[in-house]
């Protein structure tokens, strides 16, 4: 059984012209914005660029998410998106449409805005799964003068500098680095304001 579109109704030998890819394409808008109704991501593939930003196919349909909504990997100033650009064709990425005009036949989508959303749901949930007193493993995201950011898994806790050691500390550069995979403490959890206060010195025994 195959969905079709009847393109002509009836010619003069009695049979019909019928297109299958006419019907999956009125498929596709039909559920393109069913889900941008609801706000729903979408799954798509990059199947190439332009100068404007890049090509998409989703559901079949021809999609394009402009320059500014893709969210690039950090690239050198060397031809670096260039080589990014020929590197992504074909991967699978996720979607937030922003527009849909089926009379132009114009669907846009970010995939920026994707990327946020699905950080902003996990970002809850773990607020959510996160006990006060509980030690979890983290990376650190950031660092600056009065401490570290740690990224949770899709959320960031901040380790005061106070919080880095049982001994003074002058810098947070002293005792991490970017990128440092770490256990910390949970001190406070504020759901309403969605801050998370970290403890590094507390995973260990006080002097």
């Amino acid at each position: 059984e195959i969905l079709t579109r009847v393109v002509e109704p009836e010619r003069e030998d009695g049979s019909a012209i019928l297109s299958v890819d006419q019907a999956k394409e009125e498929l596709g808008w039909l559920t393109i914005e069913q889900k941008f109704n609801d706000g729903e991501l979408v799954g798509g593939t990059i199947t190439g660029f332009n100068r404007g930003g890049a090509l998409v196919d989703v559901n079949g349909l021809k999609g394009f998410v402009p320059i500014s909504h893709l969210a690039w990997a950090q690239r050198s100033s060397n031809g670096g998106e260039e080589d990014e650009m020929e590197h992504r064709v074909g991967e699978s990425v996720h979607l937030k449409i922003i527009e849909v005009d089926r009379s132009k036949k114009r669907a846009v989508f970010s995939e920026k805005a994707a990327l946020q959303e699905e950080r902003d749901s996990q970002r809850e949930r773990i607020l959510q799964e996160l006990q006060e007193g509980e030690v979890r493993k983290g990376r650190v995201s950031g660092i600056c003068d009065f401490g570290a950011f740690v990224d949770l898994g899709g959320a960031d806790g901040l380790i005061h500098i106070s919080e880095l050691s049982w001994e003074p500390v002058e810098s947070t550069e002293q005792v991490l680095n970017v990128a440092d995979e770490i256990d910390v403490y949970v001190m406070k959890v504020d759901p309403d304001s969605k801050r998370i206060a970290l403890s590094l010195r507390r995973t260990g025994p006080e002097p």
